[in-house]
């Protein structure tokens, strides 16, 4: 069976050499949207190929706040559809994807004269959980949260409420529906970017495709604009605006703020809910809602202004815990496509709906949310059936791939399904630092997973990056080796990636200092180094079942 590079080197052979080859499909873009029709398209046995400009979940679907959920504050807005379809997904991939997407408690804490207060959010709960077709809300009083989370101050709490939603390593469930639609026969390429759309007789027939360098035509009966932000670039709206919004998070050391489930939080300033949660042995704060005013062609990073609002709101309720920028590992911020109407709208008032639009041969579709995809998929798909009534006759459900039943490691086989049981086969199951990630996935995903730079190992086919920080120093040389003899480098090459990775961490997913030199890694902090190599086990934190059990409570 191709794995996802087998497949890629195929396709580009055969692209370079400009062997005839038409394709059912073309999907333009590699973030979750694309990734979610590229998976469905090939399991109806359609010839699809799916290109990114950039690397497989550059973008947003690679920096969103990882939480699978329906979105309560849409159901607040009558949004109830959306919320309906979202949650009920997050209930398919709570069961298809175990180990990939888990169930993680939240609770929200009420304060006096808070709008909603504990008992109405108690109700809205109960419809959330009855939309869903799920229970997930429990009794909990305020004594047993403070036993929970005892760093926290509950001044002027009068109320809690516990429930859940799903969590998941957002880049890795992108890799996960690449790889099952390559399983599924379709074809998979990065780095490959669309210069323009071919039109014969008003009708869009293929794409013009940059490869290393040269163009080449690639023809489709019909091509999908997947391409999230830059979606009115490739296929002007029909109404409204695309408007993108800026959403940014801080990662620190878990020990230096610790919570046991995701805890929603009033900014004290302007009174927008935000998140702290435990994620792969770290804790997050996000996120941010604003204008992304600086363009989306190049990566985006977050501003001084809002490490400031996030980190306020850390100390605001963590007052003892002393709180600083010393203490942040990592950051990261990602661009929603959203669509908008107005552009004086407040940002995080904006719908978080989908839109598709089309012309004769082009299907183009954004906005939305990270757990709707599935659905987004199925509606592009009917949209294709519109226009080609012959090129399939129902759309039948996708199917995920599964190792031989009695496989029991459930994290590898979320992350990466039919090949679990050859990773497992592999020498180096050693974890990398206290995360979870074994070096023999490194191996595989090098060998595997289409790797053309270190940062799309380090940022996206790992995440080693984002929870380690400038520890990442520490196994300079014992990866850059791993990618001379898997990918052939040479030491000059080797020693450009490093230099490319340091400076694309230190500009876009480190903390905003102009003088930050480029070397930083050179001197990274003893702190950071020292994390980095512990072997601690604060990733299972997240194993919810005894905060969701009824009898803990």
């Amino acid at each position: 069976m191709n794995t996802l590079s087998q497949a890629s080197a195929l396709a580009r052979h055969r692209i370079a050499a400009e062997q005839v080859c038409e394709y059912d499909l073309v999907v333009v873009g590699g973030g979750i949207t694309g990734a979610g029709i590229f998976h469905l398209a090939a399991s109806q046995g359609l010839k699809v190929l799916l290109v990114e400009q950039k690397d497989f979940a550059w973008g947003t679907s690679s920096r969103s706040s990882k939480m699978v959920h329906g979105g309560l504050r849409y159901l607040a807005a009558g949004q109830w559809r959306m919320t309906r379809d979202t949650a009920r997904q997050r209930e398919a991939l709570l069961a298809e994807l175990p180990g990939l997407v888990e169930l993680m408690p939240y609770m929200m804490l009420h304060r006096q004269g808070d709008f909603p207060s504990a008992a109405l959010f108690k109700r809205v709960l109960s419809l959330y959980d009855k939309l869903a077709g799920c229970d997930y809300q429990k009794p909990l009083t305020l004594e047993k949260a403070k036993t929970w989370l005892t760093e926290l101050s509950f001044d002027g709490v009068t109320g809690v409420n516990l429930f859940a939603d799903g969590v998941t390593d957002d880049a890795r469930l992108v890799l996960r529906l690449l790889q099952d639609g390559v399983l599924a026969g379709g074809e998979a390429l990065n780095y490959a970017k669309v210069t323009r759309l071919i039109e014969s007789e008003s009708e869009i027939s293929g794409i013009e495709l940059e490869l290393d360098g040269r163009k080449h035509k690639v023809d489709a009966r019909c091509v999908i604009n997947a391409t999230g932000s830059w979606a009115s670039q490739l296929h002007p709206l029909e109404k409204g605006l695309l408007r993108p919004l800026r959403g940014s998070h801080l990662v620190l050391p878990f020990e230096r703020l610790p919570v046991s489930a995701c805890i929603t939080f009033f900014h004290p300033t302007d009174k927008r809910p935000v998140y702290i949660y435990p994620w792969q042995g770290c804790t997050v704060i996000g996120t941010t809602d604003l204008d992304h005013d600086n363009g989306i062609e190049t990566e985006p990073g977050i501003s001084q202004g809002e490490v400031d609002y996030l980190l306020q709101l850390a100390r605001h309720y963590f007052p003892d815990k002393g709180l600083d920028e010393q203490d942040v590992i990592s950051c990261w911020s990602g661009i929603r496509p959203i669509l908008s109407s107005s552009a004086e709208t407040e940002p995080s008032k904006e719908s978080r709906e989908h839109l598709i639009w089309s012309k004769p041969g082009l299907i183009s579709v954004t906005g939305g949310k990270l757990t709707g995809f599935h659905k987004m998929a199925e509606e592009v798909l009917e949209s294709i059936k519109a226009q080609f009534p012959a090129m399939m006759k129902q759309i039948k459900q996708a199917e995920f791939s599964r190792p031989a039943k009695g496989y029991a490691d459930k994290r590898l086989s979320g992350y990466f399904g039919h090949f679990a049981p050859r990773i497992s086969d592999m020498e180096n199951s050693c974890e990398i630092g206290f995360s979870r990630c074994q070096w023999r996935e490194l191996e595989w995903s090098l060998t595997h997973e289409s790797v053309v730079h270190l940062d799309d190992l380090l940022l996206r086919r790992t995440r080693l990056g984002l929870l380690l920080g400038d520890g990442i120093i520490r196994y300079r040389e014992r990866l850059l080796d791993l990618c001379r003899q898997s990918l052939n480098w040479s030491e000059s090459m080797a020693e450009q990636e490093w230099l490319r990775y340091v400076q694309i961490f230190s500009k876009y997913y480190s903390l905003p200092n102009p003088d930050r030199p480029a070397s930083a890694y050179s001197q990274s902090s003893a702190y950071s180094q020292s994390r980095a190599d512990s072997q601690s086990t604060t990733g299972s934190i997240q194993n919810t079942d005894g905060l969701l059990s009824t009898d803990s409570l």
